[in-house]
């Protein structure tokens, strides 16, 4: 239930996907990543609270859940609340070194918080671990340019090559 969940979601349809996380936690209310699915649902409608709520559920029921604490931080990323997202990301990557996407996201709240010395690592490693990353590179170039460094023009260069949707 839970794939289906995720699929209606990638489908735009969530309002399904949320009756169908519903139908699974009911079934198996310890089932931490149907409460994931929920709360990626909601994150999509924009309802970030209830999707925190749920993550924090997720979270309880397993602390070793990256994805939760990935998600997690993206629904405070959508809030403003840059810090809280970073915290997040954090235990992420502690969890799972290699999760690229936490990196990634843990930058841009780097990025949108105004410290781009530590958005500008963070994509360098997004950078270095996937050199076809067109959406690190835009990011990168965004923050070199916003501390005035020429630089960051061939990194947009590079996203718009990657991807001619990336990077407007």
């Amino acid at each position: 239930m839970v794939r289906q969940s995720l699929a209606e979601s990638d489908r735009g349809d969530n309002d399904r996907a949320i009756a169908t996380a519903n139908e699974a936690i009911r079934l198996n209310p310890n089932y931490a990543n149907a409460f994931v699915a929920r709360g990626l649902a909601y994150l999509k409608k924009g309802d970030n609270d209830r999707a925190i709520t749920d993550y924090n559920e997720a979270i309880r029921l397993d602390p070793k859940n990256s994805t939760a604490f990935l998600s997690r931080g993206t629904a405070y990323l959508s809030k403003g609340d840059h810090d809280r997202a970073i915290v997040d990301y954090n235990e992420a990557i502690r969890l799972s070194p290699n999760y690229l996407v936490a990196i990634y996201n843990r930058g841009l709240a780097y990025l949108k918080k105004g410290d781009n010395d530590r958005a500008i690592a963070d994509f360098n490693e997004a950078v270095r671990r996937s050199p076809m990353y067109a959406q690190a590179f835009c990011a990168r170039g965004k923050a070199k340019l916003a501390m005035n460094e020429a630089s960051g023009n061939a990194d947009i260069a590079k996203a718009r090559a990657l991807d001619a949707s990336i990077c407007p």
